[in-house]
């Protein structure tokens, strides 16, 4: 795990959990937005920086690593947390384990444990571990997928930048790839969330509706006090890496609402 601090001299502290199968570098443009107001620790996990050469293990311990690097660098609660796609199911984690107090938090499009027999839960991990095998070995397959015209900035090269991440993708070892789909889907919490303060967005693209309802749905019943927002017309992990500006505003207008208030 690697935690890259933007906006040091900010007293407010927002960890950032960024989604897997995506450099870390993708994700810093919307963390330098936010860290005009906030001291952003941006999360790269286990097995996903090439610098490393570690194996992503699980949900549970990313979120324990988190909580320890806080606690030992003198950040004993959050003003903010966000998390996408399986960095969304760390900020669950995060909240069901009240490992630390958290005070606001933005889920988006979070994954949710499934609520499936374990060798059906097998045979879906299965899938997805083959599906990421064949899908790196086809930049066309990761384009149909993840749209150009959508998914590159604008002045980017896009086939440039698509076999960039098809070289980074094939230095996931096997091990990393099983993981993440594994743990993403079927890390722990407890049955019932623990009575807490802190308030709860779900974001969820209005283009990627149908493919995160189910982690909606059972997010909505296990955090009864989340807002859901929906982002209109983005795709998963669109917003967050594309339209940066945008992104944190909309955070910025959640996060600092109580300030405004008041």
């Amino acid at each position: 795990m690697v935690i890259r601090e933007f906006g040091t001299e900010h007293k407010e502290h927002l960890l950032f959990f960024q989604g897997s199968c995506e450099p870390w570098i993708h994700f810093t443009p919307s963390a330098e937005a936010l860290a005009k107001h906030f001291h952003v620790l941006l999360l790269t996990p286990d097995g996903h920086d090439p610098e490393e050469q570690n194996d992503f293990i699980s949900v549970e311990r990313t979120v324990d690593q988190a909580v320890e690097w806080l606690h030992s660098h003198g950040i004993d609660r959050l003003d903010a947390v966000y998390g996408l796609s399986f960095g969304g199911g760390m900020v669950i984690r995060l909240l069901a384990t009240q490992a630390i107090p958290v005070d606001k938090a933005i889920i988006d499009a979070g994954t949710a444990p499934y609520q499936y027999p374990k060798w059906v839960c097998k045979l879906i991990g299965v899938r997805d571990y083959l599906m990421l095998k064949i899908g790196r070995s086809s930049v066309k397959f990761m384009e149909m997928n993840f749209p150009p015209d959508r998914f590159t900035l604008p002045g980017h090269d896009a086939k440039k930048e698509y076999r960039e991440i098809q070289q980074y993708l094939k230095g996931y070892s096997n091990k990393t790839i099983w993981n993440i789909f594994w743990s993403a889907n079927n890390y722990a919490v407890p049955k019932t969330a623990p009575q807490m303060d802190t308030k709860i967005q779900f974001w969820v693209g209005t283009d990627e509706w149908g493919s995160r309802f189910r982690d909606l749905k059972w997010a909505m019943k296990y955090l009864p006090q989340m807002e859901v927002v929906k982002i209109p017309h983005m795709m998963h992990g669109e917003y967050v890496m594309i339209h940066s500006e945008d992104f944190a505003e909309r955070a910025f207008a959640f996060l600092q609402q109580e300030e405004q208030e008041s």
